[in-house]
């Protein structure tokens, strides 16, 4: 305890002493900081006189009449660094100079330059270092400048007046400092050592428990709380220790595992423990708890159990639950303590989705890529056993030929731009107004459809700037947009609405063309999906375009909502929250 008292108190006599030591060069600098302020004051005084003069001789004469009231050395220059005038130099070379050329002065260039100008520079003149301080005005139009010189010698001496108080003070404060502290450290230090004799004795093996401990305090001190508090929690130490001593081999098992559903059994296959997952997997009630396991609740998993306690190994299966469309992975593991097993229950049902959805994908992808290729390789075939066939005849089939690698093209595009969406960074997000995205968008289908007639309504006279990847939040309302001029009968009607909803952008794209059945709306974002052709009317496409703006849509944690009837046109909705980037961070930490 005494080494602790001497490393505080020579803590505290290390940090006053870097701190007088820091003190020091701040002085120094603050000595400099007042003389440049001053001189600086002096100098904007003395512009403000000299802005009433109507001439050159008027402002030389108001600089004489200041003279006999300044302590600086004051000179004024024109616009071509002429010295007009300078209190000092007719006194000291006996005639006068004026005007004057300078040669350069780095204070009157940043003068100049920058309004003010700081120089430390020797004056052969005066024989002495000066600092000198310029300051820019208009004079009648043309920069002028002011000139203010100090000796440095001045300086010198305030700083060593000013650096030997801050030191003798220090030395007064670093006496009267260690006196207060060694009577304080002792003080505190004198209950902290009663603790630790009293703890030490527990420590050495001496006493079975760590007795209460007295201090000599008052009731209301800090220290004496701190007993209270140690005694209060060897108590509670004391009831614990047998409680944890009970469940801790059963608990450490089991919470390990409760990520995922679990069940414990003893030997007997008596289940011990079930967690609600576990039940809710096997849709069973935590009244099977103290029950042998049920075959008839599931033959698997019961043989699982059944198998790992008698070889004592680790078993593993899958299981699926069909009434829920579960896939799970089941393990059986021994328990090593008290017999028995825990039976594991790990969720794979998004991984066989996903298998289920890439399978479907590559598989509709295959279709419709193989039926151009193949109407192209006919039309080839065609061409190559036909060699004579009418010039009329070849330019039909090249054009069925070119339309088909248009269709590829366009197929190939649209799974190169899911992709693209799948590893969308948050990078990419960026602040831009929702107003121009979606005018841009509004120009590019007028131009492929020309007879086509779009309305832009705004619910509020604002940018309605939002954080998105303005080229894929372009291919999805271009997307749409393209959409409702397609399936349009005659000329499309397009209204747009851009307003906002509960903290999203919402953007609603409405046209009157020939609608979507009722029964096929909750499936047309899906991929390859497209509504009946004989519905569809004159238009055929790959049945991407809804899937990838769906997609886009949800990248941006945003929603999309649609509303059609049959002959009357289609509504989509787009929401895109305005907090996106604070959305997308929170998500990512």
């Amino acid at each position: 305890m005494r080494s602790f008292r001497q490393k505080v108190f020579l803590s505290y006599i290390v940090l006053l002493l870097l701190f007088l030591g820091l003190m020091v060069p701040f002085v120094t600098n603050s000595v400099q900081q007042i003389v440049f302020h001053s001189m600086s004051e002096c100098a904007d005084e003395l512009i403000a006189d000299l802005s009433k003069a109507k001439d050159e001789e008027e402002l030389i004469q108001i600089l004489k009449d200041h003279k006999a009231h300044l302590f600086y050395r004051v000179g004024i220059l024109d616009n071509q660094r002429r010295l007009l005038y300078d209190s000092h130099t007719k006194r000291l070379t006996g005639t006068p100079l004026f005007p004057l050329r300078f040669v350069t002065h780095p204070e009157i260039e940043a003068a100049l330059r920058y309004g003010v100008g700081y120089a430390e520079e020797y004056s052969h003149l005066l024989g002495q270092k000066l600092i000198y301080v310029a300051k820019r005005f208009e004079f009648r139009g043309q920069p002028h400048v002011i000139r203010l010189a100090f000796p440095y010698q001045f300086i010198e001496e305030l700083r060593g007046m000013f650096t030997g108080g801050v030191l003798l003070f220090g030395a007064l404060v670093l006496v009267l400092f260690s006196v207060v502290a060694a009577f304080v450290l002792n003080h505190l230090s004198s209950p902290i050592r009663e603790i630790i004799q009293v703890i030490h004795k527990y420590q050495e093996g001496n006493l079975e428990t760590l007795p209460n401990i007295q201090l000599k305090t008052g009731p209301k001190d800090d220290f004496t709380h701190l007993a209270n508090t140690i005694n209060s929690l060897s108590q509670q130490v004391r009831e614990e220790i047998e409680s944890v001593r009970r469940e801790r081999n059963e608990r450490e098992a089991i919470l390990e595992s409760l990520t995922d559903g679990v069940i414990a059994v003893d030997s007997a296959l008596t289940v011990s423990y079930a967690n609600n997952t576990a039940l809710k997997y096997l849709g069973a009630t935590s009244q099977i708890i103290g029950h042998t396991f049920p075959e008839t609740l599931s033959p698997e998993c019961f043989r699982l159990l059944e198998k790992c306690c008698q070889k004592k190994q680790l078993v593993v299966d899958e299981l699926e639950v069909k009434r829920e469309r579960l896939h799970l992975n089941i393990l059986a593991t021994p328990r090593q303590c008290e017999g028995g097993a825990l039976l594991v229950f790990h969720d794979k049902t998004q991984q066989y989705r996903m298998l289920e959805m890439r399978k479907a994908f590559i598989a509709n992808a295959s279709h419709e890529l193989k039926t151009p290729i193949t109407v192209i390789r006919g039309f080839a075939e065609t061409l190559y056993d036909h060699t004579d066939l009418p010039q009329e005849t070849i330019s039909q089939i090249t054009g069925r030929i070119m339309d088909n690698c248009k269709k590829m093209t366009l197929i190939i595009k649209n799974l190169l731009t899911i992709a693209d969406i799948e590893n969308l960074p948050s990078y990419r997000m960026v602040s831009c107004s929702f107003v121009d995205l979606v005018t841009g968008c509004m120009k590019t289908t007028e131009s492929i459809w020309t007879d086509v007639q779009i309305e832009l309504i705004r619910e509020e006279q604002d940018p309605f700037t939002v954080d998105v990847d303005s080229g894929l939040m372009e291919v999805a309302v271009t997307n749409l947009l393209d959409n409702a001029a397609k399936y349009s009968e005659g000329p499309a009607s397009i209204q747009l609405r851009l307003g906002r909803r509960q903290g999203y952008v919402a953007l609603e794209i409405e046209d009157h063309g020939i609608g979507i059945p009722h029964n096929e709306v909750e499936n047309i974002f899906q991929r390859f999906y497209r509504v009946n052709k004989a519905k569809a009317g004159k238009t055929t496409g790959s049945g991407l375009g809804l899937s990838i703006v769906e997609t886009i849509v949800h990248k941006h944690l945003g929603k999309i909502e649609v509303s059609s009837e049959v002959g009357k046109g289609s509504k989509f909705t787009i929401l895109i929250p305005e907090n996106l980037q604070n959305l997308l961070q929170a998500r990512e930490q």
